[in-house]
């Protein structure tokens, strides 16, 4: 099949560019690490590259994976049928090679490795910045955080503190190791969540249609697969950059595991989820909702969530909890939100205005959550049992996931490894092309993506670059998520009014077809 070659062709492009930047060394796309330790990944050579050229290396592969994303799901749909071993190992050989090249383009690995040192020196990274620790004297791992995060106290959880603390133990007074401690658990948690998400889509009967509207066992884990593990924009947008999104995610994947048979335990689970970043708290009211129709269960989750989250955020401090909560009314460059903050603040007080932003991003967060839930995409994901929940709680996690990327004030390219790891998991529709839309444009908006402040990026970015790159975060990045954010609610309206319709009028769906094919042919 040409599209699935193709797609493949782009997935190892795509990681083949990004790996030759980060060996090209420390540019205005890959951070600087110092201490290194010549033997230990990761590696790179130090050729000072031209800001220009590793810049349109790294435009090239995101929109290779894009594109690579697009044929994916457009071989599926003609019957693209690869061995399931080789995606995977597509999948864990992307995922390897790039964890062997330093970080890029987002700084926030080296403030991550900053609050792991502060934790080890003794200090407390809810009350004390990199800087204030400046100030005390020189320490290698803290001194290379970049502007602007060099004042900014930890907003994250404490399981992401204390896997922080244990990179730093390891590494030392080497940013090099440290960083490469953080990689190294980035990339176990990417390769953990798929493998679980394609056990999850893996229960049910092999080559029954009714198991997964119309797909078999393996159809489906193919789609896991190419969507999260071998996905090279999360490889680039969440990997490359070290995000510890991805961990969090990871928990809250084991915690729709243990929902299945465990709801306490899958509460426990969401909690240390929830406890490495506030914000994967929708899988919580996901999974929630699934329950809404068992009582019992519905409280024994949330005590096992108010446990985890309780108990863990009480060892650290309520500090914690209250800088977690200090993003909320922050608005990023790279959404339509911005431009309205701006235009409005001509008229209105700057609390007033974010408050209304606020209210407006809540709004249209829950108008098309509503909307998606009418016409999203079947699970994948069989029921093992009578009244399992699992397969409903990825539906809607995948629902909220999808609604939260498109409608946040403050969105950035790693938020959408939550979307991705629960849209894997339901029937493809039109949402895989657009989510594939908005991931690639958001990152690219964030090329070379480090502050123009950062010594290494001052000394070599271009005038020409920095307009480049600003134009294409606080311009093209929002006009495009707005289209995306219009063709999502047309998706659904057009949908819904297809649905609705009496079935003898209604013209099938291509699944509907395939399925009544499937039907014809087996009697």
């Amino acid at each position: 099949m040409k599209y699935g070659r193709w797609a493949v062709a782009l997935y190892l492009a795509c990681t083949a560019l990004i790996v030759a930047v980060g060996l090209l060394g420390p540019s205005v796309v890959v951070l600087t690490l110092t201490n290194r330790h010549s033997w230990l990944p990761s590696y790179w050579f130090n050729t000072k590259p031209n800001d220009w050229l590793v810049s349109a290396m790294i435009y090239a592969a995101i929109l290779f994976g894009g594109c690579g994303v697009y044929l994916a799901t457009k071989a599926f749909r003609h019957g693209w049928a690869p061995r399931v071993n080789r995606l995977i190992a597509l999948g864990i050989g992307t995922t390897a090679a790039i964890t062997l090249v330093p970080p890029m383009a987002s700084g926030d690995v080296l403030i991550y490795a900053a609050y792991g040192r502060i934790i080890a020196l003794g200090g407390d990274p809810y009350t004390t910045s990199p800087a204030d620790f400046m100030q005390r004297g020189h320490d290698p791992v803290i001194d290379a955080t970049e502007p602007p995060w060099q004042g900014a106290r930890s907003v994250y959880g404490p399981i992401a503190a204390w896997i922080q603390w244990v990179a730093s133990k390891i590494g030392g007074d080497s940013a090099h190791l440290t960083v490469w401690m953080l990689q190294l658990s980035v990339a176990i948690s990417l390769i953990v969540t798929a493998l679980l998400l394609v056990k999850l889509v893996g229960n049910g009967v092999a080559g029954d249609p009714a198991n997964a509207d119309g797909q078999d066992q393996d159809t489906a884990r193919r789609r896991v697969i190419m969507l999260t593990l071998a996905n090279p924009l999360l490889l680039w947008a969440v990997l490359a950059g070290a995000h510890n999104d991805a961990i969090a995610v990871m928990f809250a994947v084991i915690a729709l595991v243990l929902l299945r048979r465990h709801v306490f335990l899958a509460g426990l689970m969401l909690g240390v989820a929830g406890c490495t970043k506030l914000s994967i708290g929708l899988v919580g009211v996901a999974m929630l909702w699934s329950l809404r129709a068992d009582r019992r269960k519905a409280i024994f989750f949330c005590g096992g969530g108010a446990i985890a989250m309780g108990g863990l955020y009480a060892i650290v401090g309520l500090q914690a909890f209250q800088q977690a909560q200090k993003q909320s009314s922050s608005i990023s460059v790279g959404t339509p939100y911005r431009a309205l903050l701006e235009l409005l603040k001509l008229f209105l007080p700057n609390g007033v205005v974010r408050t209304l932003l606020a209210i407006l991003a809540w709004g249209a967060l829950i108008v098309v959550a509503i909307l998606l839930s009418q016409v999203f995409p079947k699970s994948l994901v069989p029921q093992t049992h009578p009244g399992d929940p699992t397969p409903a709680a990825l539906r809607y996690t995948a629902i909220y996931a999808v609604a939260w990327v498109l409608t946040a004030m403050y969105s950035l390219p790693w938020y959408d490894v939550v979307a991705w790891s629960a849209l894997a998991t339901v029937a493809a529709s039109k949402l895989d092309v657009l989510l594939a839309v908005r991931t690639t444009m958001v990152a690219l908006a964030y090329v070379p993506g480090r502050s123009p402040d950062a010594p290494q990026v001052a000394a070599t970015l271009s005038d020409s670059l920095h307009f480049v790159s600003a134009r294409v975060r606080d311009t093209l990045c929002p006009a495009v998520d707005l289209a995306v954010l219009i063709a999502v609610i047309v998706w659904c309206h057009r949908k819904g009014a297809r649905l609705r319709r009496p079935a003898a009028t209604r013209r099938p769906s291509p699944s509907e077809q395939r399925a009544e094919c499937l039907s014809r042919d087996g009697s």
